[in-house]
């Protein structure tokens, strides 16, 4: 009798599901960190204050504004610290009074000077004007914030992996949590702008693991049977904490209160250490026999079952016979790699496709707080479409081939983003559908993506292989956070046209994947290549 036999004996329990529930919930708040800084690092509306003729109260965007401003022709918005000059106009040799003479001819279009002061056309606070970083040219601070983020995480996950196998994955999720809600929360009193990168940085090491190792535990506590079921309404959560923060700075409107809204009940997560168990195979692979065993009598007591005496007996047989795997040595990897044509075109492709999906998928939900429209609201919206993604996901990985489940995701995020592009301005909300269209085909396919790699690569190298594409695949992580600067600078349409091309282009690519669905997993790079 293995474990897997010993948990299908026993149903699916309210130990069970409790335990899911709350690793829901740390699944939701994990992803408050990665997507924090589209919130506490998004631009704002503003331009310089005209004292010839601003008011006490002054509008942002008045009659006049065209004739003392220049317009950005890329976004069709006043430049943020640019100025027509002012001319003193003079009556009989007397300057007349300059608040006196706000018209077109009192501003000389054909020179242009900056100023230090400004109206803003919202009431948000961010880190633009608690920290003065002001115009245009300063704008690559800003996204810079999300490289910062995405660098934290690139180094936090092969060492949270570390944490994780040392120390439990139970350990992971809940010390993870916490440290990212102390990290976030001291982030909201930071003073200077690069204070606020050193928290950002740090934040973004600590939470990077968290999703992971909740994600093993939940699943690991359910039958084989139950886990396709229960990985996917746990995946719902995760969007949610998004949603959550978005309501939460539309609500609140100032990121440092938002922040502490949003990280402090983090703690509460350390409340876990009482009732949450720690991962069955973990503690298998640690010959903590007795402390499984703990577990599944709590599962089958949930159950109405007893577990029989014999199975510590068995556990301890099945522990024996638990094949600990390795990490390939790095040397032996390349071999792999290079030794074999099928094996090289895989990992490539395979790479391809996880820089396009991480590229995509992020850069969708930090380019939402720039489309037309309310910020919070687009922000909301395009996290709370991943709900009917992962259901949809569930079903289409059930019912349909890998291969072209994978392709159709690709094509149809692909098609959104160049729909968005090709729809006039004037009809917001369908521009919008199908933007959340994008990111609901995206968001599928990054679920499969997950299954269709694990079921290409042969067992020998499976998980050298898929953390090797994965690690690259954070290529797309990285410079998704760019995409806003790049729509500054250009317009806005340039990086969801980017998005669309290679969607389409990756959707292309995944016909040269061989098909796995229902097919016995490959064992060696032999089996690979046959089937190639």
């Amino acid at each position: 009798m293995d474990l897997d036999e010993i948990l299908s004996n026993n149903g699916l329990g309210s130990y069970q599901v409790t335990v899911c529930a709350l690793m829901g919930l740390v699944l939701m708040y994990s992803n408050i960190s990665p997507l924090s800084y589209a919130i506490t690092a998004g631009d704002l509306k503003y331009r310089c204050e005209i004292p010839q003729c601003d008011t006490e109260n002054p509008l942002y965007n008045p009659e006049w504004l065209n004739q003392t401003i220049p317009y950005n022709k890329i976004t069709n918005e006043p430049y943020k610290c640019l100025m027509y000059r002012y001319v003193s106009q003079t009556t009989n040799g007397t300057i007349i009074s300059a608040n006196s003479m706000c018209n077109q001819e009192s501003f000389n279009v054909s020179s242009k000077k900056k100023c230090n002061k400004w109206v803003f056309g919202e009431t948000d606070r961010t880190i633009v004007n608690d920290f003065g970083i002001m115009c245009e040219e300063n704008k690559w601070k800003l996204t810079m914030v999300g490289t910062i983020n995405s660098i934290g995480q690139i180094i936090g996950i092969p060492l949270s992996g570390c944490i994780s196998d040392t120390f439990g994955r139970k350990y992971m999720a809940i010390m993870g949590s916490a440290a990212s809600a102390i990290l976030g929360t001291l982030k909201s009193f930071t003073t200077n702008y690069y204070s606020f990168l050193f928290f950002e940085f740090f934040e973004s090491m600590a939470s990077c693991g968290v999703y992971a190792a909740t994600f093993v535990l939940g699943i690991e506590i359910v039958s084989p049977k139950s886990r396709v079921a229960v990985s996917t309404l746990m995946g719902c959560f995760y969007p949610i904490g998004a949603v959550l923060m978005g309501f939460a700075a539309y609500m609140i409107l100032d990121w440092r209160i938002m922040l502490r809204v949003v990280n402090l009940p983090g703690l509460l997560i350390l409340g876990y250490i009482w009732y949450v168990p720690e991962s069955i195979r973990w503690l298998q692979t640690k010959n903590r026999i007795e402390e499984m065993a703990k577990v599944l009598s709590k599962i089958a007591e949930s159950n109405g079952n007893t577990l029989p005496p014999c199975v510590n007996e068995a556990l301890i047989a099945d522990a024996k016979l638990t094949f600990k795997k390795k990490q390939m040595s790095g040397c032996k990897l390349m071999r792999t790699i290079f030794g074999s044509k099928e094996i090289l075109l895989l990992v490539v492709n395979c790479t391809f496709s996880w820089i396009t999906i991480t590229f995509v998928y992020y850069g969708l939900s930090l380019t939402s707080v720039e489309m037309s429209g309310n910020k919070y609201l687009n922000f909301m919206l395009v996290n709370i479409v991943e709900v009917p993604a992962f259901l949809t996901s569930w079903y289409v990985m059930e019912h349909f081939s890998r291969r072209y489940t994978q392709a159709f995701s690709f094509f149809l995020s692909g098609a959104g983003c160049i729909m968005v592009n090709l729809i006039p301005t004037d009809y917001i909300w369908m521009q919008l559908f199908m933007f959340l269209s994008s990111k609901y085909a995206i968001t599928i396919a990054f679920n499969n993506m997950y299954m269709f790699t694990a079921e290409m690569f042969p067992t020998e190298a499976r998980m050298s292989l898929i953390s090797v594409v994965s690690m690259i695949g954070r290529l797309g992580l990285l410079i998704s956070p760019q995409m806003t600067l790049l729509g500054a600078y250009v317009g806005q349409y340039v990086p969801i046209l980017l998005f669309g091309i290679l969607s389409t282009l990756a959707g292309a690519t995944v016909f040269f994947f061989p098909e796995t669905k229902d097919k016995k997993l490959p064992n060696t790079v032999r089996d690979v290549e046959l089937v190639g």
